[in-house]
């Protein structure tokens, strides 16, 4: 039986992943780390903490966690600033994988972004290459980087741009170019599918699932 931590389950796949874990007979306990309490706190295999995500080193879990997963994400406009959104996408994030990396032997499963790049002109990009970055050079036993294109499926806010940009991705990636084809928009299902089959694989080192790989699940 497995215990599993994740961090981000209320975002959209989050959510869906968390159905994943749910349904999975091999887990036994489901820790999720939120700032505040959620939906799932009341559910039999669900343990929860509430926590400044800032905080990760207070974090008190006795249970050996052989899975970790990092759903954690939002744009700059929902988080209100450049250092709000990375806060968020890049210093809650490597606090995560600094708890897991010193408390556990866990794999950490992390949703980054297609063209990440620490010198990337794009301040998103920027910010989830710096990320990656940093997560490299932890002491972790695997780490897998996904790196979806454009993600659509149900969330709890609209987000303009993803709506405008996805029917011209979907339309591109028609076309016979392996670059093309990897613009294809990510359905969110397919996001958390990839992540809850690949943390099933025992295996160590560093992994990047590119969107390419994504779309396969």
């Amino acid at each position: 039986m497995k215990n599993v931590i994740i961090v981000g389950a209320t975002g959209a796949t989050g959510k869906q992943l968390m159905q994943q874990l749910m349904h999975d007979p091999t887990v036994e306990n489901i820790y999720v780390v939120h700032y505040r309490k959620t939906a799932f706190a009341h559910l039999d295999k669900v343990t929860e903490f509430t926590l400044d995500l800032a905080q990760f080193n207070t974090l008190d879990i006795t249970a050996d966690i052989d899975c970790a997963y990092c759903c954690l994400g939002t744009t700059r406009k929902k988080a209100g600033s450049l250092a709000a959104f990375r806060q968020v996408d890049k210093d809650y994030i490597v606090n995560f994988g600094t708890w897991v990396a010193n408390n556990t032997k866990a794999q950490l499963h992390v949703i980054s972004a297609v063209g990440a790049n620490a010198k990337s002109a794009s301040s998103y990009l920027q910010t989830k290459g710096e990320t990656e970055q940093l997560l490299r050079q932890l002491p972790l036993t695997a780490l897998f980087l996904y790196q979806p294109t454009l993600l659509h499926g149900k969330r709890d806010e609209f987000r303009l741009m993803e709506a405008i940009a996805y029917y011209p991705l979907a339309i591109l990636s028609l076309l016979p170019l392996p670059l093309l084809k990897q613009q294809k928009p990510i359905a969110i299902d397919q996001l958390a599918n990839a992540m809850y089959q690949l943390s099933q694989q025992v295996t160590d080192g560093h992994h990047v699932i590119s969107s390419l790989e994504i779309q396969q699940y």
